[in-house]
C-alpha cells in the first residue's frame, strides 16, 4: 500500500453498549425508534460543541488554528479521527469523548471504546466517506478484548507519542485515569468536571454571576447536577441488570460506579483540605482547565486571578458534604455481588 494512502491519525473507535438491542426493538416500538434517533443525533452534536466550548478557554490573542476532529457514525458504532497526531489534537480528542461519554449517560446510555494511533485513511470529502487501516483495526481489537467494562481505554503509544511533555502532563493530570489493571482511559468525569467549572468560573469573572448561572451551560457541564445524574444512571442500569439476574453486566457496572466514587472522593480530598493558593499553580488532579483558564483572562492580574480561585474555592469546601452526597452506595446498588465477598477495587485514580 503506497504511503500516500496511509496517513498518521489519532482514532478512537466508539461502541454504543445496548444500542444493538434498541434498534432491533424499533422496528416494532416507535418510542425506541425515537430514542436511537435522539441518541445519535445528540452524539453528533457533541464533537461540534466539545470544540466550540474549547475555543471559549482559549486566549482572544490565539492565532493557533483548533485541531478538527471527525467522525463516522453506523448502527451502534462510532469512529472519531483527529488529522494530525500531535498534543493539542488529543487535547480535542479526549474532551469530545469525554463530552460523549457525559452527554450519553444523562440518558443512561454507556460506551466503551479505544484510542490508538498509527496509519489510517479516512476520506469524507468527494462524497466518498471512507475510512479503513491499521490505527482503526487495532482500537477495535483493544476495545473488545481489554475494555471489559465501559470506559475508552487509551493506549500507551498514544500517550508516548509525539504530544509534548506539557500536553502529557495535563492530559494525564486531567483526561486520564488507570485501572488496577494498568490500562489508562479516557477520565470523562474529571476532565468534564474541570472543564464545567473553568467555563462557568471564566463566565462569572468576565461577566458576572448572573450570566454564569447553571441555565446558560449544557447540563453535562453542570457540575453538581451532572453528579447526580450520572450517579441515577449507573443505580437504575444495576437495578435494571439486577432484576435480570445478570452478574456479569452487574460486575461491569460496579466498576463504573467504583470510578464515579474515586473521582468524588479526589474532589473532596481536595477541597476538603480547603485549599488556598498565593500564585496559579493548582497542583490537583481535573483542575488544569481552571489554571489555564484563569491565567488567560483578558485584563486580570495573577494576583485578582489567585483572589478569585481561592474565593470559589471555600464555596467548594463548605459545599463538601453536598458533593459527598454524589457518591454510589455500593453494597445497597448491587447486594447480588456483596452477599459473599465484595468485589475487589477496580481504580487507582490519579495514577500512570
Amino acid at each position: 500500500m503506497s504511503s500516500q494512502v496511509y496517513g498518521d491519525r489519532l482514532i478512537c473507535y466508539l461502541d454504543i453498549l445496548g444500542l444493538k438491542n434498541r434498534i432491533k426493538a424499533s422496528e416494532t416500538d416507535e418510542r425506541q425508534a425515537a430514542r436511537v434517533k435522539a441518541t445519535l443525533e445528540m452524539l453528533s452534536q457533541s464533537v461540534e460543541e466539545a470544540q466550540r466550548l474549547l475555543k471559549e478557554l482559549r486566549p482572544a490573542s490565539s492565532q493557533e488554528k483548533a485541531p478538527e476532529v471527525t467522525y463516522q457514525m453506523f448502527s451502534d458504532t462510532v469512529v472519531l479521527c483527529a488529522d494530525k497526531v500531535d498534543g493539542t489534537s488529543l487535547l480535542y480528542l479526549l474532551y469530545a469523548i469525554g463530552l460523549i461519554q457525559a452527554r450519553l449517560t444523562t440518558r443512561r446510555t454507556f460506551l466503551r471504546g479505544a484510542v490508538t494511533v498509527g496509519k489510517h485513511y479516512h476520506e469524507q470529502e468527494r462524497r466518498l466517506n471512507v475510512m479503513f487501516g491499521p490505527a482503526y483495526t487495532e482500537a477495535y481489537d483493544v476495545a473488545e478484548n481489554l475494555a471489559g467494562w465501559p470506559r475508552v481505554l487509551v493506549h500507551p503509544d498514544v500517550l508516548q507519542g509525539p504530544i509534548g511533555r506539557s500536553r502529557r502532563r495535563y492530559i494525564e493530570q486531567n483526561l486520564c485515569v488507570t485501572g488496577s489493571d494498568g490500562l489508562p482511559f479516557v477520565d470523562y468525569l474529571g476532565g468534564i468536571y474541570g472543564l464545567g467549572l473553568a467555563i462557568s468560573w471564566r463566565r462569572e469573572y468576565l461577566r458576572g454571576p448572573s450570566k454564569a448561572r447553571a441555565k446558560y451551560l449544557p447540563l453535562e457541564l453542570q457540575t453538581d447536577y451532572y453528579l447526580l445524574k450520572h450517579k441515577k444512571a449507573i443505580e437504575d442500569e444495576a437495578r435494571l441488570k439486577g432484576a435480570r439476574d445478570d452478574i456479569a453486566i452487574l460486575v461491569k457496572y460496579h466498576s463504573a460506579a467504583a470510578y464515579h466514587n474515586s473521582f468524588i472522593d479526589s474532589v473532596c480530598d481536595f477541597v476538603g483540605g480547603s485549599p488556598q493558593f498565593d500564585k496559579l499553580e493548582i497542583e490537583a488532579r481535573n483542575f488544569g482547565a481552571v489554571e489555564l483558564t484563569l491565567r488567560t483572562l483578558p485584563r486580570c492580574s495573577e494576583q485578582e486571578a489567585v483572589k478569585f480561585l481561592n474565593r470559589k474555592l471555600r464555596g467548594m469546601t463548605r459545599r463538601i458534604e453536598t458533593i459527598r452526597t454524589n457518591k454510589i452506595d455500593l453494597a445497597d446498588t448491587f447486594p447480588a455481588l456483596y452477599a459473599a465477598n465484595p468485589p475487589k477495587p477496580v481504580l487507582r485514580h490519579g495514577t500512570l
